[in-house]
């Protein structure tokens, strides 16, 4: 039997530089989340910067072209949200008693069919619905609040996606420039593989987004309920953040379905229909086109919006499956880590042979690098 002895100062050395690296990154929301977000755009921009760069040679005002091209629809959509949550938020006062007169008819007929003793609950409800109702509405006055600061934000995430675009060939050239020239073509191959990874997950995204409003709204319109556009790409919207978000979607309606209908199937078809187009964008809209541009199995997508959500917040959640992407795609080309890529794959449960057949050698081994042995022969 061959004994390893393993180097415990390199991989010291590898745990400090890690947990230093998330501290860093950590303390750095500030700038790191802009930066990221910036670089996304400006990979989703990209194609449309180039087009106009066609019939318009000057760089800076083709960026600002494309720029404005793509915050148009988004400002179109942010005026027309405005404008439907102020009629919502002017018919608040009225929904709060109509609630209350929704829950007691539900409570009176679970008591009538079911013989559930109910009247404790019901009590209940009615003394602190006006809070439940008011949390919401606080959550909303908090994020008002906060709404300089993400104002902010985005400014300085435009910002950062002008320049990058701006000097996207400058930034190229320096990071082929630290690779040799034997090299740069493959370099240059995994540059415009992250590209892609990056352009296709956000046109996913955006055609998720669509696709789910659309059948939100459709649905919410044949059942009955008023500002079915609004509530039905709120929902999309919201389903940026995986798992959370669609759930989050789905409250909303039903709540209200709840406050302003007089019958009890209006309120549970809302909570049909969100579960059935939960069930559709989580097994077949999401796989179907985002799915196919990020190629991560379920286990390794939870593992980095978790990691994702502890390190960044919401903006990790969003941030972590197009990040966790292209970091799969730079494993791809580092030879000690492509069996790591492998783990990360969609379709790991058909290649659980692939470890034994093709990574079984040396050069796949990890812990080759922290050995004794692999420091003489360095």
């Amino acid at each position: 039997m061959t004994n390893i002895n393993i180097n415990l100062q390199r991989i010291a050395y590898l745990l400090v530089i890690l947990v230093i690296s998330i501290y860093i990154i950590i303390i750095g929301k500030s700038l790191f989340v802009p930066v990221a977000f910036s670089a996304l755009f400006s990979f989703l921009l990209l194609p449309i910067c180039r087009g106009i760069e066609n019939w318009l040679p000057y760089r800076p005002g083709a960026i600002v072209m494309s720029i404005l091209i793509a915050l148009l629809p988004i400002l179109i959509a942010i005026g027309l949200f405005s404008y439907q949550l102020t009629t919502v938020l002017q018919d608040m006062p009225s929904i709060s008693g109509q609630l209350k007169k929704g829950i007691s008819h539900i409570f009176n007929l679970a008591e009538r069919f079911l013989q559930i003793d109910s009247t404790s609950l019901e009590d209940w409800l009615r003394t602190n619905l006006t809070t439940i109702l008011d949390t919401p509405l606080q959550l909303l006055g908090n994020s008002l609040t906060s709404s300089t600061a993400v104002l902010a934000g985005l400014l300085v995430t435009i910002l950062f996606t002008f320049f990058a675009l701006l000097y996207r060939t400058s930034f190229k050239n320096f990071a082929l420039s630290q690779f040799p020239r034997g090299v740069r073509e493959e370099a240059t191959h995994i540059l415009e593989q992250v590209q892609h990874v990056a352009q296709e997950y956000l046109y996913g995204l955006l055609l998720v987004i669509f696709i789910l409003g659309t059948l939100n709204s459709l649905g919410l319109w044949l059942i009955g309920i008023n500002y079915a556009a609004f509530w039905g790409f709120l929902g999309a919207f919201l389903a940026i953040v995986p798992y959370i978000g669609t759930t989050l979607g789905g409250i909303f309606p039903f709540i209200y379905a709840l406050a302003t209908t007089s019958t009890v199937w209006q309120p549970a078809a809302v909570v049909l229909l969100y579960g059935t187009v939960q069930a559709l964008e989580g097994n077949i809209i999401t796989p179907k086109v985002v799915g196919s541009s990020v190629s991560i199995n379920p286990m390794a997508a939870l593992l980095s919006l978790f990691a994702g959500g502890l390190i960044w917040g919401i903006s990790g959640l969003v941030l972590a499956l197009p990040l966790i992407a292209i970091l799969k795609v730079i494993m791809d080309h580092i030879t000690p880590l492509q069996p790591f890529s492998e783990l990360l794959g969609s379709d790991l449960y058909k290649k659980s042979d692939i470890f034994l057949e093709k990574y079984d050698k040396e050069e796949y081994r990890l812990i080759n690098y922290f050995s004794e042995r692999r420091r003489r022969n360095l």
